[in-house]
């Protein structure tokens, strides 16, 4: 969305300034998603800062000590950020930009505000300024906090070089301050956090000058370009992450201006990674790279044209010198169809809309936003615009999106019963009715779900009059979400019940390991949680032994980290199977060599634990209770069963030729896969990679119990991680939760350690081995995916 800002004259081409549009901001979703990054960063930090003092000082005396040795260079940093600051300042005065300097105004008040309540409630040196440059001025580090504000603040009005030099400077800077024991960590860190967190709190509140470039600069660049563009001035409808203009050609026609500059792009990221993991519809957003988005959107928009569809002319879609994107279309400047009176829409009008439609579906186009905003009227005929997010070759379920999102946005406009009589004479009943499962909110864009809900448009009765206008039966919805609120509370319960689970196995609560949890020693912790990292390279290792297919390690390594992701979602090994599959086939195996390789793995897994578990087991004593075991015979009709479905299976699989031809290729491969233990080097990597990943989880262990004041040996080390992992996987629980928690604090107590100790263990553990691999799991997944590997 756009926002204003106090008038200000013209502005001047400086050597530090870039050229802006009088009047106009933008605010930017990225800044949206920042702030609230510092916010938990900064809260973060004041509780490692109140909590573990000692520890942020020890830190402190050895980053000292180890960066202490050029005190010169450091203090010229520092002295330095503060005079480029100042420098800037002042040229903001000079210049008389007066919306900036309200912008740091407010920006250093809400530093002071923030500072001051946060400084108190982590100590007694929360201000400790003085008038030595040098010495430690509190908590957050105030001197790096201003600077941060003030670069944030000034960052999208300065020329690139400059930005880029500043903001090295101001890395430069932390670590000054550090060396020459001037702030702790704790205090630079908070620095970061609530400096970015004043300023952005401004931007988002006022806007910036990102991604809103001078008309001058515009019109220069389209010439540049070949295209001379007059009268050019900025559009009265503007959208976010991108500036609109209009003016006229050489030939006097009316021409749109679509610039995308960095926000935009941002924007697009954002947007492209919450759909992916909110939703299952299929993408509706261009590539993210802003030369890519225009040329999308000029191809989408060039073959609806072929199609011969109503859409704008495209007469130019490039790159300028300054880095910033445009794509131009022949388009008058008139008020979208969704701002026309209901009066002025007749019915002929909207059956010529959904003609347009129809023949831009036959293209198997789909346009992604298809609401109101995005056509007008020329001449009596409606013309399609904005293709930014269309898909090309899209696949029926998002041709029936965009049929849904124009029938409510018809509707909006002139009611269902217009509306709908409009669809099926000018799309056809059949395109009506496969829209019937998408007539919800999650299908519709945030753009008409808000339009919808100020309307009072009721989806619930639009789909009962939808059915009935198409003779149709009532339909499920399409699940379209992947978050909704009963996730929520799935995931709540399920927290809810590893803690019971927990606490009748131990008999412990999370009351009982607060001191426990207090008293950890941060530098094991840290060492823990590096320790886990590494055990994913022997994993990936032990996966290329098991398949014959040459696989690159990098892409391997990023598979098992995406796999952590995929079983948050996903109970048990399905999750994993179906994206080893996946990516061995890209890598040019057979699905059933993928299938093989996984059961190889896990066998190569299990012997080498079994091995493990033999060697270890006399040098550890266990604490168990074995009175209440009790072995019996197997159930005579259980054998049974199993063993007339083995025969029906395999009766079925030879006698009947469809079975036979799905089942055994896939077998056949798996058996030709086995003979990757015939070589030397694979049963190296197969069995060596499962030895040092489970060393490498068992020395994370031990490097978590150091932390809590507990030392076990190896043995007990591996016999308690080894035993937690076998038993946690009986339990189909996504992600393990709650099940891995509580086989973990029963194998350490088997093994000596106290109750409440042994259970902030398996907490913290779980913490660093689990919960958090799943966040660059995330982004592993979307690397392979973009790199085709998935």
């Amino acid at each position: 969305m756009a926002s204003t800002a106090p008038a200000e004259p013209p502005p001047e081409p400086t050597n530090i300034f870039v050229r802006y549009e009088v009047g106009r901001r933008n605010r930017r979703t990225v800044d949206a998603v920042l702030l609230a990054t510092a916010a938990v960063v900064t809260g973060a930090v004041a509780a490692v800062s109140n909590a573990a003092p000692s520890e942020d000082a020890d830190l402190g005396d050895a980053l000292v000590t180890l960066l202490g040795w050029g005190e010169a260079v450091w203090r010229t940093a520092v002295v330095a950020t503060l005079i480029a600051c100042a420098v800037l300042l002042v040229a903001v005065i000079v210049r008389r930009r007066w919306a900036l300097a309200r912008d740091l105004v407010v920006a250093l008040l809400l530093l002071g505000l923030v500072g001051t309540l946060l400084g108190r409630a982590v100590g007694p040196d929360w201000f400790a300024i003085d008038d030595r440059l040098w010495s430690r001025w509190g908590f957050p580090e105030y001197r790096l906090a201003i600077a941060i504000a003030v670069a944030t603040i000034i960052g999208p009005e300065l020329v690139a070089p400059l930005r880029r030099w500043l903001t090295w400077l101001l890395v430069v800077s932390g670590l000054a301050l550090l060396a020459l024991g001037a702030a702790l960590p704790s205090d630079v860190l908070a620095a970061v956090a609530v400096g970015l967190a004043s300023a952005l709190l401004v931007r988002v509140a006022f806007g910036s000058a990102a991604g809103v470039p001078a008309t001058d600069d515009v019109r220069r660049s389209l010439g540049e370009l070949g295209l001379e563009v007059h009268e050019l001035r900025p559009s009265s409808r503007q959208e976010r992450g991108s500036a609109a203009y209009v003016g006229h050609d050489a030939r006097g026609e009316s021409v749109h201006v679509r610039v995308l500059g960095r926000d935009s792009q941002d924007t697009q990221k954002i947007a492209r990674r919450w759909h992916l993991l909110a939703y299952r519809d299929p993408r509706r957003s261009a590539p993210v790279g802003r030369l890519e988005q225009v040329e999308h959107e000029a191809l989408a928009t060039l073959m609806a044209a072929q199609a011969g569809v109503r859409v704008p002319e495209v007469l130019l879609a490039a790159l300028d010198t300054d880095g910033e994107a445009g794509i131009v279309t022949r388009l008058i400047e008139v008020e979208p169809l969704e701002e026309m009176p209901t009066d002025a829409v007749s019915d002929e009008l909207l059956v010529a809309l959904w003609r347009e439609v129809g023949a831009l579906h036959r293209a198997r186009i789909s346009h992604g936003r298809l609401n109101g905003s995005h056509v007008v009227v020329e001449e009596g005929r409606p013309v399609i615009i904005g293709f930014a997010a269309a898909t090309l070759g899209a696949p029926e379920s998002a041709l029936d999106i965009d049929v849904a999102e124009l029938l409510v946005a018809c509707t909006v406009l002139v009611g269902p019963t217009r509306a709908l009589a409009a669809a099926v004479e000018g799309a056809g009943v059949d395109a009506v009715k496969g829209a019937l499962p998408y007539l919800q909110r999650a299908a519709l864009t945030p753009h008409l779900r808000d339009l919808a809900r100020s309307q009072e448009v009721a989806l619930h009765q639009l789909r009962g009059e939808a059915a009935e206008a198409t003779g149709s039966e009532p339909v499920e919805l399409a699940q379209l979400r992947r978050i909704r609120a009963r996730d929520f509370v799935v995931t709540a319960a399920v927290g809810i019940s590893a803690y019971l689970l927990i606490s009748q196995l131990a008999g412990i609560g999370f009351a009982t390991i607060w001191d426990d949890l207090e008293r950890a020693e941060p530098a094991w912790i840290a060492i823990g949680f590096v320790l886990a990292q590494l055990t994913f390279p022997p994993e990936a290792m032990a996966l290329r032994g098991a398949v014959p297919t040459p696989m690159p390690l990098q892409p391997v390594v990023l598979l098992k980290y995406a796999i952590k992701f995929v079983n948050l979602t996903v109970p048990g090994s399905a999750g994993t199977v179906a994206a080893t599959v996946r990516f061995v086939q890209r890598q040019g195996g057979s699905a059933g060599e993928a299938v093989a390789a996984g059961a190889v793995d896990d066998i190569a897994e299990k012997v080498v634990q079994v091995a493990i578990v033999l060697v270890v087991l006399p040098f550890v004593h266990l604490r168990l209770d074995t009175s209440d075991i009790r072995i019996s015979a197997p159930d005579s009709r259980l054998v049974a069963a199993i063993v007339l479905t083995l025969l029906v299976s395999v009766v079925l699989i030879w006698r009947v030729p469809s079975v036979r031809a799905k089942i055994v290729p896939s077998v056949r491969d798996g058996i030709a896969a086995l003979r990757v233990l015939r070589s030397r080097s694979k049963r190296f990597q197969l069995f060596g990679g499962n030895l040092l990943g489970e060393l490498g989880f068992a020395l994370t262990l031990g490097a978590t119990c150091q932390a809590f004041g507990v030392g076990l040996s190896l043995p007990e080390l591996l016999l308690a991680n080894i035993g937690a992992s076998v038993l946690a996987g009986l339990i189909p629980v996504p992600g393990g939760v709650g099940a891995a928690e509580a086989t973990l604090t029963a194998a350490l107590v088997a093994l000596g350690v106290g109750e409440s100790t042994a259970f902030a263990i398996a907490i913290t553990h779980r913490v660093y081995t689990s919960y958090l691999s799943p966040i660059w799991g995330y982004f592993a997944l979307q690397w392979l995916r973009r790199h085709g590997y998935l």
